[in-house]
């Protein structure tokens, strides 16, 4: 017995879809957290900078790897409050769920991508 609403089931699997906060979450903690460990990961297994593909972040690293945790850390702090603060108006867009679901799974590839890079390097 499901205790859940029809509108919230996924009908092939019986499963719950993730609530708004939930996915905000999801989305801030693969962006901030996966994506500036993972970066740690593969500059530490490398230890070439010129690895990073972004410019910025690799300005950041050249001078110190603190630089580009603050930076990833500030940015997933702005995102998660703007994102929470303006929840009645993003929840009344078409495919918002798809939109952040589609983002939090680039994200996800790239700190596959990343991990990756640093384990190949062994």
């Amino acid at each position: 017995m499901s205790i859940s609403s029809p509108e919230t089931e996924l009908p092939a699997f019986g499963l719950e879809k993730p609530g708004y906060v939930e996915s905000v979450f999801a989305l801030v903690f693969v962006w901030g957290f996966g994506d500036a460990v993972s970066t740690l990961i593969a500059l530490a297994f490398t230890g070439d900078i010129g690895m990073e593909a972004n410019p910025f972040v690799r300005q950041l690293l050249a001078h110190h790897p603190l630089l580009m945790l603050a930076m990833k850390a500030a940015v997933a702090l702005i995102v998660g409050v703007t994102l929470l603060t303006y929840r009645d108006t993003i929840e009344r867009v078409p495919l918002w769920r798809s939109w952040i679901l589609t983002v939090t799974g680039l994200g996800t590839l790239i700190v596959v991508t990343n991990v990756y890079v640093g384990l190949s390097a062994i």
